[in-house]
């Protein structure tokens, strides 16, 4: 997180490093991987949940982060990010290179994700 001055006003931006590392299977050590769209586009997201918790199909580091998102945070940020169309997500895509197979595999992968956030 960097804490800028735009205009004399503070704003938050965010940084996400490491992009590929993100784009892949969860998973331990030995069953993770890295920058594989493929495995990103089948693993699963939400397992289901439980009272007023989502269960997220994590259980790669730091998985005690996500056992208290309540069902409405999700929906929250889910309604967020369903303002970004299909292009702004495959343009962040391919301008992090990845080929144009790769930009519409993460594309409709990320797209479900959000639904799933919505639709909980």
């Amino acid at each position: 997180m960097v804490k800028k001055i735009i205009s004399g006003s503070p704003e938050l931006q965010y940084i996400l490093s490491d992009l590929g590392a993100t784009f892949g299977k969860t998973g331990g050590f030995i069953s993770r991987s890295c920058n594989k769209p493929e495995d990103y586009a089948k693993a699963k997201f939400i397992e289901g949940v439980e009272g007023s918790r989502v269960k997220f199909a994590y259980g790669g580091k730091n998985s005690g982060l996500f056992d208290n998102i309540t069902v409405e945070q999700a929906k929250w940020i889910g309604t967020w990010l369903a303002r970004l169309s299909d292009k702004q997500l495959s343009d962040a895509f391919r301008a992090a290179n990845y080929t144009p197979e790769e930009v519409q595999v993460l594309t409709n992968a990320t797209r479900a994700r959000i639904n799933q956030l919505t639709s909980l």
